[in-house]
C-alpha cells in the first residue's frame, strides 16, 4: 500500500512538473506561446543576466515572430522548394563546402538538415514579407549618402598599414623563468645572425596563438598599433626585425613583411557601401513600426 501511494505521488509530481513546463505564457491571436518554446529560446542567452530581464525580452521577440508568421500565412506567403534548395547551394558555394560537410556540420550544432531548411524557409518567408511591407516604403535620396559621408569623412581617409610578424615569450612569474627567457632571447638573436627566417623562429619558440602561422599577424593599422610598438614599427625598413620590446603581454620581436599607403576613397567609391548601410537601418526602423502596428491592431496578452 505504502508503494502503491509513493507511485502515486511520483505520477502526481511529474504530471503536475510536464503542466507547468508547458503552461501558456503569452497569447498572440488564437495562438500561444509555452513556457517550454521560452525556456528553450532563452537557451540562446543563457550566458546573459539577469535571466529574468532576458526572458521577458525573449518573450517579446517571439510575441513579434508569432506576428509575423502569422501576417505570412494570412497573406499566402510561400519558400518554394526550389528556392530552399537555391539558398542551400549558395550556402555550400559561399563556403566551398559539400552538402554531406554542411550536414556534419548540422549535426555537431545539434540540428538536423530538415530542421536548417525549415529554417532556411522561414527566413526566406520573412526575407518576403519585410520586401512587400517595408522595403517598398524605403527612399534613400542621394542627399542624405552625401551628408552622411560628409559627417562620417575620418572613416574614409587615407591610413598606412603593416603586415607584421611577431614573436612572444610571456612574461614570466619566476626569477627562473626569466633566466630561462634571456636564454631564449640569446638563441632567437643569434639565428636571426644566422639569417634563419623569422617565420620558422616563431614557430620554435612564439608563446602566441599565431606561432603555428609563423607569427603572422595580417595587416594592421597604423592607428591600431599599441604606441610601445607603434613607435617601434614606425623606425623599421621592410624585412627588418625589432629589438625585444617589453609589452603587457610579455616581450615582443616585431618584423615588418610589407607597408602600404591606403588611399582616401572619395564619395563615388563608398556610395554604395553608404547606401546598403543606411538602407539597412531603415528597414530596421520601419519594421520595428510595422511590427507595432500590427501589433496594436492584434489581440496579445502576456500570462507570464
Amino acid at each position: 500500500m505504502k508503494r502503491m501511494v509513493l507511485a502515486f505521488i511520483t505520477i502526481f509530481i511529474t504530471v503536475a512538473e510536464a503542466e507547468i513546463i508547458d503552461r501558456i505564457v503569452a497569447v498572440v491571436n488564437d495562438e500561444v506561446i509555452t513556457l517550454s518554446e521560452l525556456e528553450e529560446a532563452t537557451q540562446l542567452y543563457s550566458n546573459l543576466s539577469p535571466k529574468s530581464s532576458v526572458k521577458k525580452q525573449v518573450l517579446e521577440q517571439l510575441i513579434n515572430e508569432k506576428l509575423a508568421a502569422q501576417e505570412i500565412k494570412r497573406l499566402g506567403i510561400k519558400a518554394s522548394k526550389e528556392e530552399i534548395d537555391g539558398a542551400v547551394n549558395r550556402i555550400l558555394k559561399e563556403n566551398s563546402i559539400s552538402l554531406e560537410d554542411l550536414k556534419a556540420k548540422l549535426k555537431a550544432q545539434g540540428m538536423s538538415y530538415p530542421e536548417y531548411r525549415h529554417f532556411l524557409k522561414n527566413q526566406m518567408e520573412k526575407g518576403k514579407l519585410v520586401g512587400l511591407e517595408v522595403e517598398s516604403k524605403i527612399t534613400i535620396l542621394e542627399e542624405t549618402l552625401k551628408k552622411y559621408y560628409i559627417s562620417n569623412q575620418k572613416q574614409y581617409q587615407g591610413y598606412t598599414e603593416f603586415n607584421l610578424r611577431h614573436i612572444l615569450l610571456l612574461l614570466p612569474k619566476t626569477q627562473q623563468e626569466m633566466e630561462e627567457i634571456r636564454q631564449k632571447q640569446i638563441e632567437i638573436e643569434e639565428f636571426l645572425r644566422q639569417g634563419l627566417p623569422f617565420s620558422e623562429i616563431a614557430r620554435r619558440y612564439s608563446q602566441a596563438p599565431t606561432a603555428e602561422e609563423g607569427g603572422d599577424l595580417g595587416w594592421i593599422k597604423e592607428k591600431e598599433l599599441s604606441p610601445e610598438i607603434g613607435n617601434i614599427v614606425q623606425s623599421l625598413s621592410i624585412g627588418q626585425v625589432s629589438s625585444f620590446i617589453k609589452t603587457k603581454a610579455g616581450y615582443q620581436l616585431i618584423q615588418i613583411v610589407e607597408k602600404r599607403q591606403v588611399p582616401e576613397r572619395s564619395f563615388e567609391e563608398v556610395r554604395n557601401q553608404i547606401y546598403s548601410k543606411l538602407y539597412r537601418q531603415e528597414v530596421e526602423r520601419y519594421y520595428e513600426k510595422w511590427l507595432e502596428g500590427l501589433r496594436k491592431k492584434a489581440f496579445v496578452k502576456i500570462l507570464y
